[in-house]
């Protein structure tokens, strides 16, 4: 059975996984799986007449990077244990609620393949994050990732800043994006997996935390219902109260003060 912080966590999960979800990259999780393992590709080509061999490298696709930073920072708190939506916690809840439930088993996996998924994407696994500056050698994706991702992007961080290794701006941006589309992935993933728990009945988590929106697609927006300017001299105290008479505490009508009515003229 699930304790009360587990089944508040999950509740946070499922709002910041929506938000994922609801980015753009994300539209088509087809694409979003192209993203996450675009590779710079070799052609080799040889010369039938002259036997002289070239080799050549396939453009990379690469996101607008406005994209990409918007994406980052919607799947950020999921990777740090601060923020209390951290993917080990979401899935050791996960797996506490399907303990000693019958027909389970691909569900218990699922959970494995999760955490995997999470791991390979997260920057900082399984070194945590770097204490000290780069001292030279062979750079990983996970590397890469992180110097442009918390050096440059998320976080002022010079340590992961020199992690940057004299590369190509873009080879670290690649890097990032396969990191970025990899978390989503795992993120949306699990998602899917806290949905099919509640269809099931072994979570009982608010509806509303499943339909409520969560992100904002208007275009303009002005406050729904009738509204009311009142006006006063500045040394006039705020009411308590908008139910009251404001007009016997000093306040008037901002339409009658500045637009008050016509008089009559046969007056």
């Amino acid at each position: 059975m699930l304790q009360d912080h587990q089944v508040e966590l999950l509740k946070r999960f499922v709002l910041r996984a929506r938000i994922v979800q609801d980015h753009s990259l994300a539209r088509d999780i087809g694409d979003l799986r192209k993203l996450a393992q675009e590779q710079i590709k070799p052609v080799f080509t040889r010369n039938t007449k002259t036997g002289e061999t070239s080799v050549e490298l396939t453009p990379v696709e690469l996101i607008p990077t406005e994209q990409l930073e918007s994406a980052a920072a919607r799947v950020r708190p999921v990777f740090l244990k601060s923020d209390k939506v951290h993917y080990d916690a979401v899935l050791d809840a996960a797996a506490t609620a399907l303990k000693r439930r019958s027909g389970a088993g691909s569900l218990v996996q699922r959970v494995k393949s999760l955490r995997r998924e999470f791991r390979e994407a997260d920057p900082d696994y399984p070194h945590g994050m770097p204490q000290q500056r780069w001292g030279g050698g062979t750079l990983t994706n996970k590397q890469l990732a992180g110097a442009w991702l918390y050096g440059h992007l998320l976080h002022e961080d010079e340590v992961r800043r020199s992690y940057s290794g004299g590369m190509y701006p873009e080879e670290m941006y690649l890097s990032a994006m396969h990191t970025v589309c990899r978390e989503m992935l795992a993120v949306i993933g699990t998602l899917h997996l806290i949905e099919q728990l509640q269809t099931r009945g072994w979570l009982d988590l608010p509806e509303e935390i499943f339909t409520g929106e969560v992100t904002i697609t208007a275009t303009s927006w002005v406050p729904p219902g009738e509204i009311k300017l009142y006006v006063a001299p500045v040394d006039t105290p705020m009411p308590d109260s908008l139910d009251i008479d404001l007009e016997a505490t000093g306040w008037k009508n901002a339409v009658d003060e500045f637009f008050p009515p016509p008089t009559d003229p046969q007056r």
